[in-house]
């Protein structure tokens, strides 16, 4: 929790600075569900401020080719992710009291098919909290591993 204090300080004050392009770099936790047993791994995520987006990259520290970029259109509900873009819905967000009660917003894709990427659970300060797949890995970015909170956001992504 305190990581999790510390990082909404980084970018509280990295979003007040006059400057119009800012850079951060931080270590998150991950965890990955596909196959029969969930995988806890460590991603480095390197954050950019342009004029008009916000630019969110997760380098896995052990496989670099698990790579993950999103990024969030200022002044719009939508995001990037690969070549897909997502529309926030008007699904209630998600909030827990271990995340700071931050407000994650649900995203869906542009133009959705059976076998799609989403929802993607996201905030602008925290950046990606999850993103299902239901033919590939659902993805879990959590401070620290808690099983409990990882079940009730897998139960979000569900609902």
């Amino acid at each position: 929790m305190r990581n999790l204090l510390k990082y909404i300080l980084i970018l509280t004050l990295c979003f007040g600075c006059s400057e119009k392009n800012t850079e951060w770099k931080s270590e998150m936790n991950a965890t990955i569900f596909f196959g029969s047993e969930p995988k806890n791994e460590k991603f480095n995520l390197t954050f950019n401020k342009t004029d008009n987006s916000l630019n969110y990259k997760y380098v896995n520290q052990i496989d670099s080719s698990k790579t993950i970029s999103i990024r969030k259109i200022i002044q719009s509900d939508s995001l990037l992710f690969g070549f897909e873009k997502f529309l926030k819905t008007d699904k209630e967000s998600y909030r827990n009291e271990k995340l700071n009660n931050l407000e994650f917003e649900f995203y869906e894709l542009e133009n959705p098919v059976t076998d799609g990427t989403g929802p993607i659970l996201f905030n602008s300060d925290y950046g990606l909290l999850a993103i299902n797949n239901v033919f590939g890995p659902t993805i879990i970015f959590l401070d620290e591993k808690d099983n409990e909170l990882t079940e009730k956001i897998l139960t979000a992504l569900n609902e």
